[in-house]
């Protein structure tokens, strides 16, 4: 019987808690899922904790949804539950996308989504929103008001009072 090659599947999906990626996936196929694309996972949902005005939303239970398909294209999104929906999109980057370019990218999504359709602003504090950007191959949090980097992304909370 022929080795079954998983990379070679339709898409490889794996669920990842939100907060908790460093556990790693509770579900999935039996490779990994690339180390960046957890990584970036996880530092966002750190900073999902901080600095969300609007609505409340309780992110402490979402599982991400981490995709793959036959192009090697990566989606992202999450389940609906508790009372935020769920989202999924991609195909802009890759499974080989740098932790940088994952997680500014995965902050954009996020960030778009809650105000798109759950009307959070994240982060902020009321008066304008932070962007995330990529400065020198690092994933970064800028105040667009000025052009200043407030800090890395996966570190906002350490930042928030700031």
């Amino acid at each position: 019987m022929p080795r079954v090659d998983p990379w070679n599947e339709d898409s490889l999906i794996w669920r990842i808690p939100v907060v908790d990626s460093e556990s790693g996936p509770i579900e999935g196929p039996d490779v990994d899922p690339p180390v960046p694309w957890v990584k970036a996972l996880a530092a966002v949902g750190r900073d999902l904790r901080c600095l969300r005005y609007g609505r409340y939303v309780d992110t402490d239970k979402l599982v991400w949804d981490l995709s793959i398909n036959g192009d090697y294209y990566v989606f992202v999104g999450w389940q609906s539950i508790r009372g935020i929906g769920g989202f999924n999109t991609g195909g802009g980057l890759t499974m080989d996308a740098s932790f940088g370019e994952a997680a500014a990218w995965i902050a954009e999504v996020v960030q778009d989504n809650l105000a798109g359709y759950e009307f959070v602003q994240w982060p902020s504090r009321g008066s304008h929103l932070l962007v995330p950007r990529l400065r020198s191959a690092e994933a970064v949090w800028i105040d667009p008001h000025g052009d200043v980097t407030i800090c890395p992304i996966g570190t906002l909370c350490e930042y928030a009072d700031r």
